[in-house]
C-alpha cells in the first residue's frame, strides 16, 4: 500500500476520531494524539462499579439525516449495529401521567409530518394550524433575517401557542441542540426542520444497539492499526508551531515534537486557544463568544425488570427536568437532562432526587420498583449555546494557514453540536485536503 502525505490529528475524540478514519481510508499517513487515556470523546462506554455493568456515559439518539455519520460507521465496519424507525414515532408523558403518541404515517414528506401532528393528541387543533404556519414561514423567510434572531422570536412572530411550544417544539429543540429556544439560533432551527422533515426518511430516529464504544470507538481503532495508523493517547500537545502560512510542528508537554505535511486540529473550543500564540488566536479566532451547554445523566439500576411498564426503548417527558428516559436494560434506565444548567450546579445527591421524583410523576407504576443503584453523570462542557451569536464566530474547516484545519462539532458546518456536526466537520477536512 502506497501512503499518501503525513497528517497529525490532535484530539481523539469523535470528530478526531473520524477525521483519521476517514484519512486513512484515502491511504493517508495517520497520526491520531490524544491527551487523555482513551478515545471516543462523549462516544465512550465504562464499566461502572456502582452499578455492576457496562455503562455509556449517556445516551445518543441519531436521525436520518446523519449521512456523514452513517459513512463513517459503514467504513469502520459497525453500521448494521443500528436499528432505524420505518417511520418516526415518539411516546411522551407529562407529570400528571398523561400519556400522548406522535407518529407520523407511511406518506412522503412533508406530509408524514402534517399527518403525524395532526393525530398528536398532545396538542389542540388552534396548536397544530400555528405549526404549520411556522413550517410555511421558514420556507419563506430569508436566511439574513433568520440570521438575526434566535428561535423563541419566530415563535413570537408566528404565533406559536404556549402549549405548542412546550409539549413539542421545546423537546425537539431541547434534543437536537442542547439549548432551549430562547438560546438557540433560528437560522439553525430552520435548516435542522428543512433537513429533518422535508427530506425522506430523515426525520425517522436511530437507536445504536450497542455501548457507544462498541459502536463509535473500538471498530474506528481497529480499522485504523490496520491501516497502520499511529494512535498516541495520554500525551498532551501545548503548542502549534507557526511559520508565515504554515504550521512547521506540534509540541507536547513532555518536550517532544511531531511534523507532518499537514496538521488538524480536532479539540474542543474551549481547549483550542490553548495550542496556538496569543496573536493568531485575537487575530483569527473569536470563540469567546461561544459558551458552553451541559448535559446531565442519571443511571439507574432497578431491582427488577420494568419491561411491563415502559414497553418501548425511550420514552419523552413534558413539563419536567428530565427530558428522555432510555431502557438501557430491562432493569436499568438512563435519564437524559439536556440544557441543564441549573440542574447540573446542584449536588448529585439532589439531582438523584429531583430525577426520581420526576420519573415517579410521569410513571407512577415506577414507585413499585426499587432503585439498587444510581450513578449521575455530568458533563458540564457538552456542547456550545447555539445562539444567534455563535453563528459568525464558529471558524471555517480550513484556515488561512496552507497546512492546518480545524474539525470539531463547534466549527462553522451548519449543524448543531451534535454527532453528526462532529463528523460532518471531519469528512469536510477530508475533501479539503485529497483537493489540494
Amino acid at each position: 500500500m502506497n501512503l499518501l502525505k503525513s497528517i497529525c490529528i490532535v484530539g481523539g475524540g469523535i470528530a478526531g476520531l473520524s477525521a483519521a478514519v476517514f484519512l486513512a481510508n484515502e491511504n493517508y499517513d495517520v497520526t491520531l494524539i490524544e491527551a487523555s487515556p482513551k478515545t471516543g470523546g462523549r462516544t465512550y462506554s465504562f464499566f461502572d462499579k456502582t452499578l455492576g455493568r457496562d455503562t455509556d456515559n449517556g445516551q445518543h439518539i441519531l436521525a436520518g439525516w446523519y449521512h456523514n455519520t452513517f459513512e463513517y460507521l459503514r467504513i469502520i465496519g459497525s453500521y448494521d449495529k443500528l436499528t432505524f424507525q420505518s417511520r418516526l414515532e415518539v411516546n411522551f408523558s407529562d407529570e400528571n401521567s398523561n400519556g400522548y403518541l406522535l407518529k407520523c404515517p407511511s406518506l412522503p414528506p412533508p406530509f408524514h409530518l402534517i399527518g403525524g401532528i395532526m393525530r398528536y393528541n398532545a396538542l389542540r387543533f388552534y396548536d397544530k394550524l400555528s405549526l404549520f404556519r411556522l413550517i410555511y414561514k421558514i420556507r419563506k423567510i430569508r436566511n439574513d433575517e433568520l440570521k438575526g434572531m434566535n428561535t423563541d422570536e419566530l415563535f413570537i412572530i408566528t404565533g406559536q401557542s404556549e402549549r405548542l411550544i412546550n409539549f413539542f417544539w421545546k423537546p425537539f429543540i431541547i434534543a437536537v441542540f442542547n439549548a432551549r429556544p430562547e438560546n438557540t439560533s433560528a437560522y439553525l432551527f430552520a435548516e435542522i426542520i428543512k433537513k429533518g422533515f422535508f427530506n425522506k426518511n430523515s426525520s425517522n430516529l436511530v437507536l445504536p444497539d450497542d455501548f457507544l464504544s462498541r459502536l463509535f470507538t473500538e471498530p474506528a481503532l481497529e480499522f485504523l492499526r490496520h491501516k497502520n495508523c499511529k494512535i498516541i493517547t495520554n500525551k498532551r500537545i501545548i503548542k502549534i508551531n507557526f511559520n508565515n502560512d504554515t504550521v512547521t510542528s506540534l509540541i507536547a508537554e513532555d518536550n517532544s515534537e511531531f511534523k507532518s505535511e499537514y496538521y488538524i486540529s480536532a479539540v474542543p473550543f474551549f481547549e483550542f486557544s490553548k495550542l496556538i500564540s496569543e496573536n493568531v488566536f485575537n487575530e483569527y479566532y473569536d470563540l469567546d463568544i461561544l459558551k458552553p451547554s451541559p448535559i446531565v445523566n442519571i443511571h439507574i439500576k432497578l431491582d427488577r425488570s420494568i419491561e411491563d411498564i415502559i414497553n418501548a426503548r425511550f420514552l419523552g417527558l413534558l413539563n419536567t427536568n428530565i427530558q428522555w428516559v432510555f431502557r438501557v436494560r430491562n432493569d436499568q434506565l438512563c435519564l437524559v437532562i439536556s440544557s441543564a444548567d441549573e440542574i447540573a450546579s446542584l449536588d448529585k445527591e439532589r439531582i438523584s432526587e429531583i430525577a426520581l421524583n420526576e420519573l415517579k410523576m410521569c410513571i407512577p407504576e415506577i414507585q413499585n420498583v426499587n432503585v439498587t443503584g444510581i450513578r449521575v453523570i455530568k458533563e458540564m462542557r457538552a456542547t456550545f449555546i447555539p445562539d444567534k451569536l455563535s453563528l459568525n464566530c464558529r471558524p471555517p474547516n480550513k484556515t488561512k494557514f496552507k497546512n492546518f484545519f480545524i474539525a470539531g462539532d463547534w466549527t462553522d458546518t451548519g449543524l448543531p453540536a451534535t454527532i453528526e456536526g462532529a463528523v460532518k466537520s471531519a469528512r469536510n477536512v477530508k475533501e479539503l485536503i485529497i483537493n489540494l
